[in-house]
């Protein structure tokens, strides 16, 4: 199967991240895309949340989507989360299982400037497929040069372009409407602000 995961921290899921989980899905052909939370805290700086209310979201979100499912995979696992050990995980659970999957991992254009920080990129590169999201406002040439930088150095490293819409919203920025009594149902999946609504999130 090929498999895409999105990750991040989903305070709260909105509507870009479901529009990126449908133009992998769409443009790659893969067979699921995995909605994987981390369980770094550095988002409870910005707002008292708990991992079970950003779980729930994510399950609301989700909701009937076809191909595009939660996993809680990390939150887990706990403690500070790093890729590689998540994708040693699932290979390991591949080989118990006794299947092959090939793994697609989403991430926004702009992390591909940040790739040679990531905990032992030279192994990811060997397991997984990137695919960088290249927005309309992305600097086409310059995402070129970067991921030719990589395969310079890592002859291996595949990486793909994703290509979407512009997202004008933010997790962080519907926080702060949220708190400022703003609407922000264009934002979200309704499910999603229905919950936000009836657990008082983000006041």
């Amino acid at each position: 199967m090929k498999i895409g995961i999105l990750g991040g921290s989903f305070n709260p899921i909105h509507n870009g991240h479901i529009s990126l989980a449908k133009a992998a899905l769409n443009e790659y052909s893969l067979d699921r895309v995995l909605i994987m939370p981390n369980c770094d805290t550095y988002y409870k700086k910005d707002a008292d949340i708990s991992d079970h209310d950003r779980m729930n979201m994510i399950q609301l979100a989700v909701r009937g989507l076809k191909n595009i499912v939660p996993s809680d995979i990390e939150l887990k696992r706990g403690g500070i989360t790093y890729t590689i050990d998540t994708m040693r995980y699932l290979i390991e659970k591949d080989k118990e299982e006794g299947v092959i999957n090939d793994y697609f991992f989403i991430i926004g254009g702009d992390t591909l400037h940040n790739l040679y920080y990531w905990r032992e990129i030279d192994e990811l590169f060997k397991v997984m497929t990137f695919l960088a999201a290249v927005r309309d406002d992305v600097d086409t040439k310059e995402m070129e040069k970067l991921k030719d930088g990589y395969t310079l150095k890592h002859p291996e490293a595949r990486i793909g372009f994703l290509h979407t819409d512009k997202n004008p919203v933010s997790s962080s920025l519907i926080r702060k409407k949220v708190a400022e009594g703003e609407d922000v149902s264009m934002y979200l999946p309704e499910a999603v602000n229905r919950y936000i609504k009836i657990r008082n999130l983000y006041k």
